[in-house]
This record gives structure tokens, C-alpha cells and sequence, in this order.
């Protein structure tokens, strides 16, 4: 006798031999039991997980000469003849082959005849998305107003392709991928049946594998019992599944903590030798990190599905990992991933990916920055601070005066100032405060300006293309680029609201004086060209500002 696959020998027959869909069962039986049956159904949801097999059962329960509390008999000549494909009221279309509106137009002309030996004439359509819009628009009527003898039943895994004149008139049902455990029971089902011993832990593996289609589950189950007869091993599993042993997996994570470069590239090339999926390799690498970060979070592994001894590792392993580190390598794997499909040389690919990770360094917060500053504080010096060339924007230069006089801002800038006459100041203004500086005015002023901009949106706007230059008795001069900038904010009632804001903020009347400096203008040109060609070196390589 021929080989009769699992997901066509163990394919259910009834609503209470459907994995993993009881709110959609227990509807269907209501709908049948107090008949409320529609006229029309849709069936949404992935692969392999009962859309045609809940349809058929449906059919059998609506046209069953003996129904059993809204089951099917399955002995009788309308179920039989369901089940095998030969009922002529029960027809099942494929809709990838039947796409066109002539083939509906003739399904139009059948649905007027009544059914010959049944309750209902009904059409399954599977993939019914695979309609093409014209074929849509002739079913629109009669799937509106269809004959009392006629049910419409369609399946299909993409529902946001149906238009939504079809979807308004029909009762949507979606399907639930089905569960890891629930899908073990039944592949521990059919290996009692076929007299085979298979470990719980295999069974698993196949189970997530299949990645919620029981349908998948029962293949694969298929065709592992097939290589390997009836005892089962681990690595065969590993193999005819395509799967990443676990030890290469925390080996690989352990050279990326230790930043061993070497053995990435190695473990690289054994992979290309190995002829291992590289799409594979990644999807087996971001679960090993997604169980860690689970483990890291939750401080328990019971919740993974996996074996109790690999639970024990992952216990074991994960206190030497962060959480932001953990997430951090899950990102550049997602973006691997991405980019695997568009590279051109899978190979280097897999190597930069590698290397990328074994560079990273341990992720730091601020509170523990804060800690190691508050821990060795640097010792005080009048000198300005050196900063590291990490990759600096320049900016424009200030300098500090210690008086007033415009000549002095002009030798440092090597370019006459043009000084704009404003408002005379009183003579009683105050000397300077000794530690009111630049540097402290500097450090304070976007802060001024955003209390300034509360109540002088336009002041606020004008001050901002302005550039600090130089503060000396109590006055602090705003540099422009011309004479026309500032001609009309240049005056004492206008400046009077930021002064305000100036004395609130550091405790004594401080007075502005705008200048002209047309060397200004340059310095503000060559620093948007440094700005922008910063922003396209940070896009093409990819690369981050530490310093700024």
C-alpha cells in the first residue's frame, strides 16, 4: 500500500480534532446548533494551521444525513464522499488557477441550481485573494444575495488583499498560529500510533521549527522518521532540519563577549564549508540571544522551550551579559538580516557582521559615568580643558575680554569690527561681578533663550542667529553677519526684555551690545559646510558622534 503522509492521514475530521482554533469551533457549532448559519465565511490566517480542514468540516456538518451534536458522522455517503472530493455539492475551487471572471461568471450561472443530494450547495474557495479585481466585482451580487441553498466558504493566508466590498459581507474568521505545546501533543500522538519513539525534546525542535503551522510540524516529523527509522538522535534531527547546535551557539556567543575576532572568522569559514543556511545561521543566532535576553529579564528559563538542560545553560551563561548589551547585538543582527537578501558577497557579509559584533564594547549608563567621576574627580587647573580627537565639529572662536574696547575682539578675529551705535548706557553701571565670565554666560544661554522665547517668540528667533563674542563690565557683545541684521532690534526697549532675562539668571544687570562682523559670515559658511559633510560621513559609513 502506498505512503500516506501525516498531514493528509492525521488531517481532522471533526471540530473537536482541530488544534489550537477553539474559539473558532465553538462558534461554527453555536452558528450550527441555533441556526445561524451565513451565507458567506472567511477563513484568514498563515499556513498549515486548519483553514481548508475547518471549511471541509464545515460542509460535512451542513450537508451530514446523521450529524452528531454538530460534528459529522463521517460514515455516511455525504460525508465520505466530502472528505474524498467527489460530492457534487460540495466544491472546492482553487483560487490561484480560477482567478479570472470567467470562471466566476460561470459559478454565477451554477449557484442557481439546487443541490442534488444535500442541504446546501457549497463553494470553498482557497486563496481567494489570488482573484483578480474584475473576478471580485461579478462575485460582489451574488455573494450579496445569494440563493438560500448556497454557502460561500473562502480561505486565504493574505485578507489585506481582498477588497473590502468583499470583506463587508462575510463573517471573518481568523486562525491562530498554533501553540508549541499544543502541537507536540499531537506529533507525540501520531508517533504512538506509527510505533515510533521519538524524545519529547525532538519533538520540540520540530515544533519550532514549523513556527506555528502544524501542517509544517507533520512534515518534517515525516521525513525525520524517514532518515533516521525508529530511533531518532539528536544531530540527525539538527541536520535533516537544518538547525544550529547549541554548543556552536554559546561558543559563538562567548568569542563575541571575549571580542575574539579570530574565532569569529573561523567559526565564519566553518560555516561556508559546512555548507550551513546563512538566513539559517541568522534566525538560529537571534533566538540564542532572544532566549538570553528573555532569561536576563525574567531571571527564569522556564518559560523557553527547550530542553531542561539547555534551560540550565542559559541560567548559567547569562549573568556575564547586560540587557543593553543583549539588545544592542540583537539590533545589528536584525539589520544583518535585512541587508542579507540585497548583499552581494554572502560571505563577507557574515564576516563584517561577525567582526562588527566582536568590536562592540560593553554598554556603560550615566549613572555609572557619574559613579566613576564622583569616585576620581579630576584635579582643578586654570588651563581649559583638552579634548580628545574623537571627531570634533569646529565651531566659531570666543574669547574672553577684559574690557570693552572693540579693538581687542578685532585682533583675535584679524578683521575690523563694525561697532553699531546703540542706545546710550547710564554711568552708573556697576563693575563686573569677578565670577561672572564668559564661559558661565556661554553655558547658560540656550537655557536663557528658551526662557526668553516663552514670552519673545521673534526676540528669541533673532538672538539665536547671533554669536556670543565677548562679555567685559557688565556687557555682553552678540556678533552678526551685516549692519541690516540688527538694525531693527538695536535698540534699549527691545533689548530690555533679554536683559531681564539675563538679570534673573545670573543675579546683576547685564547690558547687550549688538557689533557687525563680517568675518562672521564666513566662519557661520565654513561651519554648515563642516556640519554637512559631518552628517554625510556619519550616513555613508554608518558611524556615530561620540563627541560634539
Amino acid at each position: 500500500m502506498r505512503h500516506q503522509v501525516f498531514s493528509r492521514k492525521y488531517r481532522p475530521q471533526r471540530f473537536d480534532e482541530i488544534i489550537g482554533q477553539p474559539h473558532i469551533c465553538a462558534t461554527l457549532q453555536n452558528a450550527i446548533k441555533h441556526g445561524r448559519v451565513s451565507h458567506a465565511y472567511l477563513f484568514t490566517g498563515s499556513r498549515g494551521i486548519g483553514k481548508t480542514s475547518t471549511a471541509r468540516i464545515l460542509a460535512k456538518s451542513l450537508n451530514c444525513l446523521n450529524p452528531q451534536e454538530q460534528n459529522p458522522c463521517n460514515v455516511c455517503t455525504n460525508c465520505l464522499e466530502i472528505t474524498s472530493g467527489r460530492n457534487l455539492d460540495v466544491l472546492e475551487i482553487d483560487g490561484a488557477s480560477n482567478r479570472g471572471v470567467e470562471q466566476i461568471r460561470d459559478l454565477r450561472e451554477n449557484v442557481k441550481y439546487p443541490p442534488t443530494n444535500s442541504r446546501y450547495r457549497i463553494y470553498i474557495i482557497d486563496e481567494v485573494h489570488m482573484l483578480t479585481k474584475e473576478a471580485f466585482n461579478a462575485l460582489l451580487k451574488t455573494l450579496e444575495e445569494p440563493p438560500e441553498h448556497v454557502i460561500f466558504i473562502f480561505a486565504t493566508t493574505e485578507p489585506l488583499k481582498i477588497p473590502a466590498t468583499i470583506l463587508s459581507r462575510c463573517q471573518r474568521y481568523d486562525f491562530h498560529r498554533i501553540p508549541v505545546s499544543e502541537m507536540v501533543n499531537q506529533l507525540e500522538m501520531i508517533c504512538q500510533r506509527e510505533n515510533f519513539s521519538v524524545g519529547r525534546d525532538i519533538l520540540v525542535l520540530i515544533a519550532k521549527k514549523a513556527d506555528g503551522a502544524l501542517r509544517d510540524a507533520e512534515s518534517l516529523l515525516d521525513q525525520i522518521l524517514s532518515f533516521s527509522g525508529q530511533t531518532t538522535d539528536m544531530q540527525e534531527v539538527r541536520q535533516v532540519l537544518g538547525l544550529i547546535d547549541y554548543d556552536f551557539l554559546f561558543a559563538l556567543s562567548e568569542m563575541i563577549r571575549q571580542h575574539d575576532g579570530n574565532g569569529l572568522l573561523e567559526i565564519a569559514r566553518e560555516i561556508f564549508e559546512k555548507g550551513i543556511n546563512i538566513s539559517e545561521f541568522f534566525a538560529g543566532f537571534t533566538e540564542h540571544f532572544r532566549n538570553l535576553l528573555i532569561v536576563s529579564s525574567t531571571h527564569t528559563a522556564e518559560i523557553l522551550d527547550l530542553p531542561h538542560d539547555v534551560q540550565e545553560r542559559y541560567l548559567a551563561t547569562v549573568p556575564q551579559w547586560t540587557g543593553a548589551d543583549l539588545m544592542r547585538i540583537l539590533r545589528i543582527i536584525d539589520e544583518a538580516q535585512l541587508g542579507l537578501r540585497n548583499a552581494v558577497n554572502h560571505r563577507i557579509h557574515l564576516d563584517f557582521t561577525l567582526l562588527r559584533l566582536a568590536a562592540l564594547d560593553r554598554t556603560v549608563t550615566i549613572e555609572q559615568l557619574l559613579q566613576q567621576i564622583a569616585q576620581h574627580p579630576q584635579p582643578k587647573s586654570s588651563e581649559p580643558p583638552t579634548v580628545s580627537p574623537s571627531f570634533i565639529v569646529p565651531t566659531i572662536p570666543k574669547t574672553v575680554h577684559s574690557n570693552s574696547q572693540p579693538k581687542q575682539s578685532d585682533k583675535i578675529l584679524n578683521q575690523p569690527a563694525i561697532t553699531v551705535p546703540s542706545a546710550p548706557e547710564p554711568p552708573s553701571a556697576k563693575p563686573a561681578v569677578p565670577d561672572l565670565t564668559f564661559e558661565r554666560i556661554q553655558s547658560g544661554w540656550d537655557e536663557i533663550l528658551e526662557r526668553l522665547s516663552q514670552n519673545e517668540v521673534s526676540l528669541t528667533h533673532f538672538l539665536r542667529m547671533g554669536v556670543l563674542k565677548c562679555v567685559a563690565n557688565s556687557v555682553l557683545e552678540i556678533a552678526f553677519n551685516n549692519e541690516k541684521d540688527i538694525s531693527i532690534w538695536n535698540n534699549r526697549a527691545r533689548l530690555s526684555k533679554a536683559e531681564s532675562v539675563l538679570k534673573e539668571q545670573f543675579g546683576q544687570q547685564i547690558r547687550i551690545r549688538l557689533v557687525v562682523d563680517p568675518q562672521l559670515a564666513k566662519s557661520v559658511n565654513d561651519r554648515t559646510k563642516i556640519e554637512q559633510l559631518t552628517q554625510d560621513v556619519v550616513e555613508i559609513f554608518n558611524a556615530e558622534i561620540i563627541y560634539r
